[in-house]
C-alpha cells in the first residue's frame, strides 16, 4: 500500500505540473515523447505507478514506467549472470546473461557478455551469430576476433577458425593466448594434434559503443 500511496502522489505531482505548463507550440508537429511520470526513485517507484497508469487505460506512460523500471534493475541481472558463472553455473548464468542480451540489444558489451556466457555453457552454435554481428561491426577487435575463432574451434569448423586466430593475433601480436589458439587450430585441422582440450575464450570485458552492436 505505501508503493501505491507515493505513486498516487507521484501521479498528482505530474498532473499538475503538466497542467501549469504552457500550452505547446502548435506549429511543432512532433510528438511529446512518452515518459514515465517519476523522477526519481528505483525500479518499486516505477512499478507501482505502473500499475495505477494500466487501471486508468494510460498503456503508453505504463510502458515507459515498466521499461524505465527493467533499465534500473539491468546492473542486478548482469551481476547475478556473474555470480552464476563464479559458482560454476554455466547454464544459469548464460540464461541471465539471455536476459540481458533480448532488454539491450544494441549494447556491444552485452552482447559479447552473453556469447562468452552460451561459449561456457558448451552453446557455441548459439554463440556464433552474435559474434558475427560483433566481428563485423568491429573488425579491429582483437578479442572479439579470438572468441570467434573458438567458436568455430569448438563448431569443428576449422578452417573458419584459422582465420579468425589469423586475424586475432595479427591485430594482438603480442598476445601468447591468441598465437597458441592459432597453432593448435592449425594443427588440428591438418591432423598433427586432436580436438581435446576446451579451448575457450577468456573472459574479458571489452569497452564498445552501443552502436557498434547490431540487433
Amino acid at each position: 500500500m505505501a508503493f501505491l500511496r507515493r505513486a498516487a502522489l507521484a501521479l498528482a505531482a505530474a498532473a499538475a505540473a503538466a497542467q501549469d505548463a504552457a500550452a505547446p507550440d502548435a506549429t511543432d508537429e512532433k510528438p511529446a515523447p512518452i515518459v514515465c511520470p517519476v523522477r526519481g526513485g528505483g525500479y518499486d517507484d516505477r512499478y507501482a505507478v505502473a500499475q495505477l497508469l494500466i487501471l486508468q487505460k494510460n498503456i503508453p506512460q505504463a510502458e515507459a514506467c515498466l521499461l524505465e523500471a527493467v533499465q534500473v534493475s539491468l546492473g542486478a541481472i548482469a551481476l547475478m549472470s556473474d555470480i552464476a558463472a563464479a559458482q560454476r553455473l554455466p547454464l544459469r548464468a548464460a540464461a541471465f546473461s539471455s536476459v540481458l542480451e533480448q532488454l539491450n540489444p544494441t549494447d556491444g558489451e552485452t552482447v559479447y557478455l552473453h556469447a562468452q556466457r552460451l561459449g561456457q555453457a558448451g552453446k557455441w552454435d548459439d554463440a556464433l551469430a552474435p559474434l558475427l554481428r560483433l566481428r563485423e561491426s568491429n573488425p579491429e577487435n582483437a578479442n572479439i576476433a579470438n572468441s570467434l575463432g573458438a567458436a568455430y574451434y569448438q563448431t569443428f569448423d576449422y578452417e573458419k577458425a584459422i582465420s579468425a586466430f589469423t586475424a586475432a593475433a595479427a591485430l594482438a601480436p603480442k598476445n601468447d593466448d591468441f598465437a597458441a589458439n592459432l597453432k593448435k587450430a592449425s594443427a588440428v585441422a591438418a591432423g598433427e594434434e586432436a580436438h581435446d582440450a576446451p579451448m575457450g575464450a577468456p573472459e574479458e570485458k571489452i569497452e564498445l559503443k552501443k552502436d557498434e552492436a547490431t540487433a
